[in-house]
């Protein structure tokens, strides 16, 4: 290939990855910070600046770093205190960022800053993939990324779903083409993609683990040509790729085994804790080893620790929304085909599956035909840990992989397409067909001013989606700035209260001078009856009964009326008589009572709870914190009580991980457990 077919071909892939950006920014702009964005920069600043990496180890630093690179000299930092719980990490990186700094310039720059992180990896992967399939196949899976929505959503956003989704694919890239001769570039290669891979989140895991497994088969079977010698010499290239990938990832971390380059580990948690804190006993006694040994470093497995007690064994969440049914117990295996098969554009859908169809009889090369293998290899293993998992709530954000890897089938129609073309009218249809699905694709989504919300006709579009799921692909606080400049148009003139049950950071409302209050805003309120007046944030899912929750739409929205609508969130005015949702907001100042302000009168607590259990007897986080109550004061009976009500009631499900903690503590009391000796039973939702 001559010099100017390298800078025209590299050229047009660096305007494609341009062009995706540019589509990204058109449909992000109005966006507000995530929930979880400002967590992950000030985080990122954290560590750049002090090498400390204490800070939100629930996950790997990648694109954290990049990002608190990016920040400004002046953004400022607060001296870490000794932290107890993740509720006292958030107010400090919520109120570090909305009052020490200014958060729209914080934005600003985190945007540009992953837009080139994720420019530079899709430039990498524009070039691999044009090395293992060609110029057409690399166009057709660029053009596929850069239109599609969810994609662009996440380009400008400081998590970490879509570095996953990119470096794995490159590491499956990288993997295909180390399979295919094994030379030592590509074991280097392969090495780097898997360490940064690891270092995107913890997630990237079994997709690594089946790349690995992909490479070992493909070792093994050399056995039959060269023999013995041949096979151990292959072997031996992927252990030496293996032991870059886990120094790469090292290197993320400074080469520090302690969160703190001096040997300080003050995570919100104690890592002994957080271990046993696993039910899984095959995980903990993994991670203990590991942590034992200093084989990777302890922030790494605080967060891989993390990782399998929200993502594996699950934050207790016994009902699920799918397709417009309310599944009970662990999500149905089919949520997450159905999940993406309503985030990605139809034509776009269409486009990968007759790529797929195309590839059955096509003549590909020996590289093509391994990187094939390392995709299908890598995914199959993220699919099936995802179909394992419990955490469905994160919505198509937690299969970014597998979105990611549908460009490759999109590709390939691009790619056959233009092979097979030829002055026919089956070649032209061809063609075409693979046209209008990309134009169409684009032509249909460039209007969405919202790509995070965005979903297919299947569900009826972004605005009735609410109807089809329950999870954080509808909405994750990034309305923020409509809800701003309404209160300050309307409900800061009026003198009246705000309250909200839309997520979005409370410090954010409060740095902002919402005239935001909590339903409770202290232990000694009075309101039993619940009665507010005011202006009231909802969600459309808000209009959804859950009569196993006593959640009424009717009853909740029977005197008020509406006054504003952004997207999925909507404003309404009135007065509200709702003594199931005070107690609600009781529940939750005593959580932050005990977690945030490390408060210890317990009669209190015990007689506040007492007055939640009443309305929520389904809820086991009230049953396990009131039983935790009595158990510190003495009274043995009483926690009992408090645990077996959730038990015995018949409304919700409470989740069998969960109810047998519940029984086990139950039996525990029963035969006499000293009390005094007795920890806390920890609550699902402090995860």
């Amino acid at each position: 290939m001559t010099w100017r077919k390298r800078l025209w071909g590299t050229s047009l892939l660096a305007g494609l990855v341009l062009l995706g950006i540019f589509r990204s920014h058109l449909g992000t702009r109005l966006d507000s910070f995530t929930v979880d964005e400002p967590w992950h920069v000030v985080a990122g600043a954290s560590y750049v600046r002090t090498g400390d990496f204490r800070l939100n180890p629930e996950h790997p630093p990648l694109a954290k770093l990049w990002v608190g690179a990016a920040m400004p000299r002046d953004f400022r930092l607060r001296p870490t205190p000794v932290l107890k719980e993740k509720l006292q990490e958030r107010d400090l990186v919520e109120e570090t960022m909305f009052f020490d700094n200014d958060p729209a310039r914080a934005q600003h720059r985190a945007r540009i800053a992953m837009w080139s992180l994720h420019g530079v990896l899709l430039l990498v992967l524009g070039l691999l993939l044009w090395r293992a399939f060609g110029l057409a196949w690399t166009v057709g899976s660029l053009a596929f990324l850069a239109i599609e929505p969810t994609v662009a959503a996440h380009l400008p956003v400081v998590m970490t779903d879509l570095p996953l989704g990119l470096t794995l694919l490159v590491a499956a890239v990288c993997g295909g083409l180390l399979a295919a001769d094994w030379r030592w570039r590509w074991v280097a290669g392969f090495g780097v993609a898997m360490g940064l891979a690891l270092g995107a989140k913890h997630s990237a895991l079994p997709g690594v683990a089946g790349i690995v497994a992909m490479l070992a088969l493909a070792a093994l079977w050399s056995w039959r040509r060269g023999g013995l010698p041949l096979a151990a010499a292959r072997l031996g290239k992927l252990a030496l790729a293996g032991m870059l990938a886990v120094a790469v990832l090292w290197a993320q971390y400074g080469f520090h085994f302690h969160a703190g380059a001096e040997g300080s580990d003050g995570f919100n948690r104690a890592m002994a804790d957080k271990v046993a804190d696993l039910n899984l006993g095959h995980w903990r006694q993994a991670l203990a080893l590991a942590d034992r040994g200093h084989l990777l470093p302890r922030s790494y497995l605080w967060g891989l620790a993390d990782t399998v007690r929200t993502g594996v064994e699950g934050r207790g969440i016994s009902q699920h929304v799918v397709w417009g049914k309310v599944h009970e117990g662990q999500a149905p295996w089919f949520s997450w085909p159905l999940i993406i098969a309503s985030k990605v554009p139809l034509a776009l859908l269409l486009l990968a599956l007759l790529g797929v169809c195309m590839l059955w009889r096509a003549k590909l090369s020996r590289d093509s035909k391994w990187v094939l293998a390392g995709v299908l290899a890598g995914s199959a293993a993220y699919l099936g840990a995802l179909l394992g998992s419990e955490g469905i709530w994160g919505g198509i954000r937690h299969a970014m992989p597998l979105v990611v890897a549908l460009s490759i089938a999109a590709g390939a129609a691009l790619s056959q397409a233009w092979t097979l073309r030829a002055r026919t009218l089956e070649a032209a249809a061809r063609l075409s067909v693979v046209a209008v699905l990309l134009v169409g694709a684009a032509a249909m989504t460039l209007g969405e001013k919202r790509l995070w919300e965005y979903h297919n006709e299947l569900v009826g579009g972004s605005d009735g989606a609410w109807e089809y799921f329950g999870n954080e692909g509808l909405d994750l606080g990034q309305r923020f700035g409509e809800l701003r400049a309404f209160h300050d148009r309307v409900v800061r003139p009026s003198g009246q209260s705000l309250y909200s049950n839309y997520w979005v950071g409370e410090e954010q409302m409060r740095a902002a001078r919402f005239n935001y209050r909590r339903r409770v805003e202290s232990l000694d309120d009075s309101n039993v009856q619940g009665v507010f007046d005011g202006y009231f944030i909802y969600t459309r899912s808000d209009h959804r009964p859950w009569p196993s929750w006593d959640w009424d739409p009717a009853l909740v929205f029977k005197d008020l009326r509406p006054v504003a609508r952004f997207g999925f969130v909507e404003v309404w005015h009135g007065r509200q008589v709702l003594p199931r949702t005070r107690a609600a907001s009781m529940g939750a100042k005593i959580f932050d009572y005990i977690y945030k302000d490390n408060g210890d009168d317990w009669q209190r607590v015990a007689r506040r709870l007492e007055e939640v259990a009443a309305l929520f007897p389904q809820s086991a986080s009230t049953g396990i914190e009131l039983a935790n109550a009595y158990v510190r004061l003495g009274d043995g009976l009483a926690a009992v009580r408090a645990l077996r009500r959730p038990l015995d009631q018949h409304k919700a499900p409470v989740d069998a991980r969960i109810r047998d903690q519940i029984q086990a503590r139950i039996t525990l009391i029963e035969q006499g457990a000293d009390l005094s000796t007795l920890k806390p039973l920890r609550n699902p939702e402090m995860e």
